[in-house]
């Protein structure tokens, strides 16, 4: 059987009929996409009992196959392995795969700067943040998660700055701290995993790092990159 070429996908925030669209006319068949979080699923708007298996039809069509973890835009509850569906599937935090000869680790979650603007239950869950633990933190040759670490985080932004001058005039001062100790949680799991390579979302800007060795991806917006599996020292 002739191997699949993976693909990571950047944040895309519930446009999933543009992305169908896209992968179809890019030509793409017969591939696995990994997204790394981000794409609003679940929220109860637009989100019923039949769309996992209208989006696995829809990806059945094109003979691809659609992972996700979750992001911090998603709700978090239908990541607990509900759905996985033959060509659509959420994965669990901690889930291991054995992809192209390496073996994969997934841990999805972050925490949302722009929270005070969003409805509890509706669109933002109070257990989206990234979660480590380190007994399921296994060494690793590729982790995916929503988030990253210190070293490749963008600085404060007038953005992020705004929303913590606005949760702090509510009398809530630890978003600042919040943000800190999740950059420090994913820097634990690197030292943990040790991976070869390492792709991220969240931050919706592109760009490529190499620390200690491993080459580090951070995906745009819908940004679509084909991994290659780098080979062991």
């Amino acid at each position: 059987m002739k191997a699949k070429h993976t693909y990571l996908l950047g944040d895309h925030h519930a446009d999933y009929d543009d992305l169908i669209r896209a992968l179809a006319l890019r030509g793409l068949r017969g591939v696995r996409i990994i997204h790394v979080g981000d794409g609003e699923e679940g929220y109860p708007d637009y989100w019923d009992d039949g769309t996992a298996e209208q989006l696995d039809n829809a990806f059945a069509c094109l003979e691809i196959e659609y992972i996700s973890i979750r992001g911090n835009h998603c709700n978090p509850n239908v990541f607990d392995g509900r759905v996985i569906l033959p060509n659509f599937k959420f994965l669990p935090d901690y889930t291991r795969l054995e992809i192209e000869g390496e073996t994969w680790l997934f841990v999805g979650g972050a925490i949302s700067i722009n929270r005070l603007d969003r409805i509890p239950g509706k669109n933002w869950w109070t257990n989206e943040a990234m979660v480590l633990d380190e007994a399921l933190a296994q060494p690793a040759d590729v982790l995916v998660t929503h988030s990253g670490s210190s070293w490749t985080t963008p600085p404060a932004s007038e953005l992020l700055n705004y929303y913590i001058e606005a949760e702090a005039a509510m009398g809530l001062t630890t978003l600042r701290q919040e943000l800190h100790d999740e950059t420090r949680r994913h820097d634990r799991l690197f030292e943990i995993v040790r991976p070869r390579q390492w792709y991220h979302g969240h931050y919706h800007r592109s760009v490529t790092y190499l620390h200690e060795g491993c080459m580090i991806r951070q995906l745009d917006v819908a940004e679509l990159a084909k991994n290659h599996p780098r080979p062991r020292a």
